[in-house]
């Protein structure tokens, strides 16, 4: 059966790879906004006798590809899923994780009804219960607790957006929750966005209008293995002749298709952009016009970079000085040009700073709302769920929200230039675990598997088992909902409908998802919401179910969620040079290099360089403790975060969690290919296989992150350091040293593997 899976898994791979299933170079087309081009799709799919087809949109991870579900008409089994060739945007195109979500629905290790712990907390004693019991006991232990010790001393805990995130953000601040929380908003796309706001007012250096571009930056993501179906559309571009440059420690399947890669030190990223800033001010390779309308405070930055110089920047991130030089011009020169970046300038040591300097590349050379440049979403009009209105910000009480863990550090994290303004994790957890400066007994936690996905393991651990009331709702029983009280089985997509959208990969349509099959009793996160929310007494801010809901998101398009359904999804072209008519929505309403708000918030309003712990200084010292400079980004196409372990078919094609290290390095250390290896820093260890690469630099290792138990990278994170306004832990340029190891103990979640 082993070898069944493997040849089936290799299938799948074989299934992403092969370009056949890509959807074809697109040329022409309106640059003002026209609709989308025809697909070209990779063959009409037909279903076969006792099939029916459901038309939906995988979200085993946030990318919202639109799939074809096929289901036996007898028995409402989930035969297969593939991706959909009507699709304008992905246009068959399906990734690994969405051709084997079968086994969502198929895995034995569903959670399928309520538990409740029938023994001591990681025994693995579970009970039954029905779902009246199971919330009815959540709601009398979150009131009992938030009477006892206030509504700050409940806490509120998700994971990624999956089309319920924003709901229970409103059920958080309905209950009074100001320690509401996640372990991927400070590490993720939070200090992007508060960049955005701060910057341009809007979301502009998050979308990058491919389709147009003449030159794509891409910067410190490699979208082949995160969001494929970007990846196929900047080779599109590149296929037409547009020009490619990467900045990535790594030598990944994108670094490798481009004209220049610049291999920088992790963690140097703000060093780089400052530098690549510093040749295009000097050398008049600004965008001169837009920098004199619509920018304020360019004097003040020209000032700023003028000792930031190339050879500068070779000295901090190892890009040689003409390297620097050369992809600064590429992409000044090159117009229009559009930048993609991702989760790495979010987990460096000042990320907020990071974000700002590759914003700013985009600022000064005028590529910001034009075709080919970064642009602003569209919009589709259904209500947004991505608002303070939304997710009931107002219905906090105001004098509670200082109370939030954070909020006297981190404004930009903690207060409302936050898209969700949230608690400062570690220092929730730092609080959680001292009952200082105030007792937090109780956590909900919905779909976070936090015991993994939070920095500094150990500590979170530890604070977790002091915790007196744990409820969890997810998938599978996790180690986290390993520790609950009670665990509730959450549907996954196969089992619900949605309204979904992601800037990340649509970001001109919303797709309507649809439920084709059922697990026992799971439910959905936004019925669960809803139903709890009855049961702790502020029922009248909710709906009746998530039906009632999407009647009203999508209300304002003119149409029901029924009629929605039928028709698929909704599509609105980019709209260019919105700044022209409306300006930017900052206070001097225009783009601010010289951000007034930071400077309010006590921030720097200019991004200046600061030494993350692997910078140049620690490299200099002798022999020092922890040689190797760590970063945690090795991603993997079939995995997401700490997801889909549980699929054998996509354990098959990537079993073991790895440690990228050059061969000369692991050489010295006594280290063969695919040994077992210990990475040790001063906050813990986790254990890993060593993977052989040249593509990395020798004194840089990558790990990949997400795996559960003893190869969980983040036993290693530490909570030393906290970026500037907004808290993120650096994950990227870690301090760290490598050994050979022994055999990890066991196959499963609870020892490395799981």
């Amino acid at each position: 059966m082993s070898e069944q899976r493997r040849q089936f898994a290799l299938r799948l791979l074989g299934e992403q790879l092969n370009p056949a299933h890509r959807h074809a170079a697109v040329s022409g087309g309106d640059p003002e906004g026209g609709p989308p081009p025809a697909a070209t799709p990779r063959g009409r799919s037909t279903s076969r006798p006792g099939e029916r087809i459901v038309r939906s949109a995988c979200y085993s991870c946030n990318m919202c590809c639109e799939v074809l579900v096929f289901v036996d008409t007898a028995t409402g089994r989930v035969l297969r899923v593939e991706g959909d060739p009507d699709s304008p945007v992905t246009r068959g195109l399906l990734c690994t994780k969405g051709l084997a979500s079968r086994d969502l629905v198929d895995n034995s290790g569903r959670l399928r009804h309520p538990l409740k712990r029938a023994g001591k907390r990681g025994e693995g004693k579970w009970e039954r219960i029905s779902w009246d019991e199971a919330l009815d006991t959540i709601a009398q232990q979150l009131l009992r607790h938030r009477e006892a010790y206030g509504p700050q001393g409940v806490a509120f805990l998700q994971g990624t957006i999956r089309g319920w995130s924003r709901v229970y953000s409103r059920l958080a601040n309905a209950f009074g929750a100001v320690n509401h929380g996640a372990a991927g908003w400070a590490q993720c796309l939070w200090p992007r966005l508060v960049d955005n706001t701060v910057t341009f007012g809007a979301t502009y250096t998050e979308v990058p209008d491919f389709e147009n571009t003449r030159c794509t930056l891409v910067w410190g993501t490699n979208p082949a293995a995160t969001w494929p179906t970007f990846a196929s559309q900047i080779m599109d571009a590149r296929q037409r002749g547009a020009g490619l440059i990467v900045v990535d420690p790594f030598l990944s399947e994108t670094a490798a298709k481009a004209d220049l890669w610049l291999q920088l030190r992790p963690g140097t990223d703000t060093a780089l952009a400052l530098a690549m800033l510093h040749v295009i001010i000097r050398e008049g390779l600004y965008d001169g016009d837009f920098v004199g309308k619509w920018t304020t405070g360019f004097d003040r930055l020209r000032e700023h970079v003028g000792t930031y110089t190339s050879e500068w920047g070779e000295a901090v991130t190892r890009v040689p000085a003409a390297l620097i030089g050369k992809a600064a011009r590429l992409y000044a020169d090159t117009k229009p040009a559009a930048i993609y970046r991702c989760v790495s300038l979010d987990m460096v040591h000042d990320s907020l700073q990071a974000c700002r300097a590759v914003s700013l590349l985009a600022a000064v050379t005028g590529n910001i709302g034009i075709p080919g440049g970064n642009v602003t979403v569209s919009q589709r009009g259904e209500t947004s769920q991505n608002s303070h209105a939304f997710i009931g910000y107002d219905l906090l009480p105001a004098d509670k929200i200082p109370l939030r863990r954070g909020f006297d550090r981190f404004p930009l994290l903690c207060d409302k230039l936050c898209p969700v303004p949230t608690a400062h994790m570690p220092t929730l957890w730092e609080t959680i675990a001292t009952d200082d400066p105030y007792p937090v007994k109780a956590a909900l936690i919905f779909g976070s598997n936090a015991v993994v996905s939070y920095s500094n393991t150990p500590r979170v651990e530890e604070a977790m088992a002091r915790l007196e009331f744990l409820a969890v709702c997810d998938l599978f029983m996790t180690p986290t909902a390993e520790l609950a009280d009670i665990v509730l089985p959450a549907s996954s997509w196969l089992e619900r409908d949605n309204l979904i959208s992601s800037f990340q990969v649509c970001p001109t349509t919303t797709i309507a998802q649809q439920k084709a099959a059922e697990v026992g009793e799971a439910r959905s996160d936004v019925d669960i919401c809803c139903q709890l929310a009855r049961k702790l007494g502020v029922g009248e801010h909710f709906w009746n179910d998530a039906a009632e809901l999407y009647d009203e998101l999508i209300k304002p398009a003119g149409m029901t969620f029924a009629e929605f359904k039928a028709r698929k999804r909704i599509h609105a072209p980019f709209v260019y040079r919105l700044y022209e008519k409306k300006g930017f929505n900052t206070p001097s309403g225009k783009v601010e290099l010289y951000s007034s708000l930071l400077e309010q918030n006590r921030c720097a309003p200019l991004p200046a360089y600061t030494e993350p712990d692997a910078g140049p200084a620690a490299a200099a010292k002798p022999t020092p403790e922890y040689p190797l400079i760590l970063t945690t980004g090795w991603r993997q196409s079939v995995y997401r975060h700490t997801e889909n372990r549980e699929n054998p078919l996509l354990r098959e094609i990537a079993p073991r969690p790895g440690l990228l290290i050059h061969p000369d390095t692991a050489g010295r250390l006594g280290i063969a290919a695919g040994d077992p290896v210990v990475v040790e820093t001063q906050t813990g260890s986790a254990e890993l296989y060593a993977a052989f690469t040249l593509g990395i630099h020798p004194d840089v290792v990558q790990a990949m992150p997400g795996w559960w138990g003893r190869a969980n990278i983040n036993r290693v994170t530490s909570w030393k350091h906290f970026s500037e306004g907004i808290g993120s832990v650096p994950m990227r340029g870690l301090l760290c040293r490598v050994r050979k190891g022994s055999e990890p103990r066991g196959s499963r979640a609870d020892e490395v593997t799981g």
